[in-house]
């Protein structure tokens, strides 16, 4: 089988191997286990298992194992700025992080795996405007994955329902949700998209604190989502 791929994470499994993740257009979330190699382009050179490349694996699927072994691990396209720029870098090792998570047991998706790509080529080609999109992109992100907020239902004075992923005029009886003035910001990023996103003004507690409102939306959504390691890496570049 042969189909193009993004990287989530690697971790390193032994001395002479890693396990590399990734989110393949044909088949979903697949785990390969490879042997680093540094030198030159082939399969295991060492910029195929960073985090969100677009890669193009070959396997020979083996259902009853948990890790696959690729036959050919190849770049197929080359980032011009997310390796080199420290706020990208950044919001990439997030981006990846976080995607590993949510996508750790995805099914293939055609649709999901070219809103990715295409979000993070313009990501990638974008020089400016950038410093909302993670959060942009993660919260349009919820449409494949089966719990998009209903903004519809907002009305001014609005409460939003993290659990049921809806607004409601009455507060709710738990404690998972936003206040009204919280709440009034989830319909105006929703209503946007990555290239429209340059109109909204966040300083950086805002934007922390959409991060972690965007988090704890995912945790309730998603079984085991954990505690995000980069976040707080991402929180200072951003701050």
């Amino acid at each position: 089988m042969r189909s193009r791929g993004i990287v989530l994470r690697s971790l390193r499994y032994s001395d002479s191997q890693m396990i590399v993740d990734i989110f393949t257009e044909t088949s979903g979330t697949v785990s390969f286990i490879v042997r680093p190699s540094r030198k030159g382009r082939g399969a295991t050179a060492a910029v195929a298992w960073q985090p969100l490349s677009l890669v193009e694996v070959t396997w020979e699927p083996r259902p009853r194992l948990s890790l696959q072994k690729p036959q050919e691990l190849t770049l197929a396209h080359v980032w011009r700025s997310l390796p080199f720029e420290p706020s990208k870098t950044a919001m990439s090792l997030f981006l990846g992080e976080f995607l590993g998570h949510a996508l750790h047991s995805e099914q293939a998706n055609v649709v999901l795996f070219e809103y990715i790509t295409n979000a993070l080529t313009w990501f990638d080609e974008s020089d400016e405007h950038y410093v909302n999109f993670h959060v942009v992109f993660l919260l349009h992100l919820t449409r494949f994955l089966g719990f998009l907020p209903n903004v519809d239902d907002w009305r001014e004075g609005s409460y939003f329902d993290l659990v049921a992923a809806t607004f409601t005029r009455t507060r709710p009886s738990h404690e998972h949700y936003l206040n009204k003035e919280e709440s009034a910001l989830v319909p105006k990023f929703l209503r946007m998209n990555i290239r429209s996103m340059r109109g909204v003004g966040l300083n950086g507690a805002m934007r922390r604190r959409a991060l972690e409102i965007t988090t704890a939306f995912y945790r309730l959504h998603i079984p085991e989502f954990p505690d995000l390691q980069s976040l707080s890496v991402l929180s200072e570049v951003f701050a």
